[in-house]
């Protein structure tokens, strides 16, 4: 595997540009501060369930079909988890549920949408960041077949996704950015330096590195922020010179900001061997239960921006249900977030869980929108 350099990405901020490498600077204000700490008030709070959408008889639609799903990943927990979950829901209803196997290597993407297509599926599901512009033939494909392709857990809210796809399950990576520069900027004092980690072979990824320097160029340019780039694909190899070498040439740097928190496992090292443990912090997405036990922990991760992920898997069953009825998809699936720090991770459980702090009354809301309870 070819290590990854890091890559200047430009970043167009407000009239101000922000290369990899560099830093915003000014004078930090109450005001940014007081904006910051708002965010930070709103996504402390247990998430509620709003409807998405109007009610379907889930059962009587989509019993008997298939939906095959190729997931970025295979060996992610994060991965695992939803694939589990979305199975869950598919027996609930009747509906055989493919979950692909595969390596994260595009290849294998490749081959699980010519399986699925040979298959005569019903729908196929693109899981947690895989950039259907790198199946183009293969989604073509799909189509020819009369069979509907959507990413889920793949693009921002309202980021523009692949006019091949019939449908998208969005999620807010950009509020994730903008939630993790504010929670850093308050617990900073309105002083950090900052190290934002993004894998751009990832979709959503530049969308939300973008967001978090956004917010700390608006809420405090008295902080230090670079940016480095780190396909996911090099994680295991990569990371941890990449990260260690940063912080050597940077010893100013006190938080490390790593868009998805699996990536956590290869920067704890890099802060120890740099020998900056308890000095840098780690802040993250995607509240990974292994993750919330390095916060639980105090393993240097200091916050986590969580969302529940059966939640997750709910939402995304829920429009690809719609899709696969003939229904029409809805915008916005209503997924939540919450941060995790020191404060409130006992209610995760101990250790843990990942679905576990943030409420039940979404499994009610879906089950009532399906037909499923009455």
């Amino acid at each position: 595997m070819v290590a990854a350099a890091p890559v200047a990405a430009v970043l167009l901020l407000a009239g101000t540009t922000v290369l990899a490498g560099t830093s915003v600077s000014g004078a930090a204000s109450p005001k940014g501060l007081a904006a910051a700490r708002a965010v930070v008030d709103e996504y402390s709070r247990v998430p509620t369930f709003k409807a998405p959408g109007p009610a379907f008889d889930a059962k009587k639609l989509d019993a008997g079909k298939t939906l095959f799903s190729v997931p970025v990943d295979s060996q992610d927990q994060f991965v695992q988890i939803l694939e589990n979950d979305m199975a869950a829901v598919a027996k609930k209803v009747g509906i055989h549920f493919v979950d692909y196997t595969n390596d994260g290597n595009p290849s294998t993407w490749v081959k699980g949408m010519q399986e699925a297509t040979a298959e005569k599926a019903n729908l196929i599901d693109l899981l947690a960041g895989i950039n259907p512009e790198q199946l183009t033939p293969e989604v073509k494909a799909a189509r020819a077949a009369h069979i509907p392709v959507v990413a889920s857990d793949a693009y921002s809210i309202g980021q523009k996704s692949d006019p091949l796809l019939t449908g998208v399950v969005d999620v807010p990576y950009d509020g994730a950015g903008t939630i993790m520069a504010d929670w850093t900027i308050v617990n900073s004092g309105g002083h950090a330096d900052a190290l934002v980690i993004e894998s751009n072979d990832v979709v959503s990824s530049p969308t939300e590195a973008k967001a978090a320097v956004t917010a700390f160029h608006d809420n405090c340019p008295a902080c230090k922020v670079k940016v480095l780039n780190i396909p996911v694909a090099d994680w295991a190899s990569d990371t941890q010179t990449e990260v260690e070498s940063a912080l050597r040439a940077t010893p100013s740097i006190d938080y490390v900001i790593p868009v998805y928190d699996s990536q956590s496992q290869y920067i704890i090292p890099a802060i120890s061997l740099a020998g900056d443990t308890g000095k840098v912090h780690i802040v993250s997405y995607d509240g990974t239960a292994f993750v919330l036990k390095y916060l639980q922990e105090h393993n240097d991760v200091v916050m986590d921006v969580g969302e529940d992920l059966k939640w997750i898997a709910w939402a995304i069953m829920d429009q690809e249900m719609r899709i696969m009825a003939g229904l029409k998809p809805v915008p916005n699936e209503n997924t939540p977030m919450m941060i995790w720090t020191a404060k409130n991770i006992a209610k995760a459980g101990n250790p843990p869980q990942q679905s576990k702090g943030y409420g039940t009354g979404f499994q009610t809301g879906y089950e009532k929108l399906w037909g499923l309870s009455h």
